[in-house]
């Protein structure tokens, strides 16, 4: 949600041109950023972090929901007030496309030119699934031409991400995979594995 708010709002574009001391006179419309809260909130992949994001979205930001995967998630779409869609349908309609989905052959560039293309212009894509899920050459062509807004990205096709055309671009954020890099997150997966492995020499 942090890649998503980023992307929407520019920040990291916005921080580096006041660092750079730009700030001469108010903002004006080209710098402006876009809305997040009441817009539509599309998730391919709604499992546990999906609908962790999904919740975010819905309880925090008054955002509509639609979803599409493998299977319908009657208990969300109760909670949440989600919508199952087919996929080409979510990227038609939602202003934050967000991947949270495994990676297998199926989903190797599930996101390509064709699925760029159903975008909305102003739409942000936001990855935090897996690099290969993307293809990341027609993610770079549709950000230079501004046939999407923006992107957020935590995964890449190669990592680490040491060079890549990406980082020309102002309408990106780039993380380098930190989803669940904090002190908090990192103690309870050490946690989990301890209590898996006591579990398991214990029967």
């Amino acid at each position: 949600f942090a890649l998503l708010m980023a992307a929407a709002r520019r920040v990291p574009e916005l921080d580096a041109w006041v660092k750079a001391g730009h700030w001469q006179a108010p903002v004006g419309p080209a710098l402006f950023g876009g809305d997040v809260h009441g817009k539509t909130l599309g998730i391919l992949g709604l499992g546990n972090i999906g609908a962790a994001i999904a919740r975010r979205g819905r309880f925090g930001f008054g955002m509509e929901v639609l979803y599409s995967g493998n299977s319908r998630k009657p208990a969300l779409e109760a909670e949440l007030g989600a919508r199952y869609c087919a996929q080409d349908e979510l990227l038609g309609a939602a202003d934050f496309v967000v991947l949270v989905v495994p990676l297998s052959e199926r989903t190797r560039h599930l996101i390509g030119r064709r699925e760029l293309a159903l975008m909305k212009p102003d739409a942000i894509l936001v990855n935090v699934a897996r690099g290969p899920v993307v293809d990341e050459p027609a993610l770079v062509e549709a950000l230079q031409n501004r046939q999407i807004r923006a992107a957020g990205l935590d995964v890449y096709e190669r990592e680490p991400l040491r060079e890549s055309p990406l980082f020309a671009l102002p309408n990106v954020v780039t993380l380098p995979h930190v989803g669940s890099a904090t002190h908090e997150t990192r103690r309870a997966m050490a946690e989990l594995a301890l209590d898996n492995l006591e579990r398991a020499l214990l029967g």
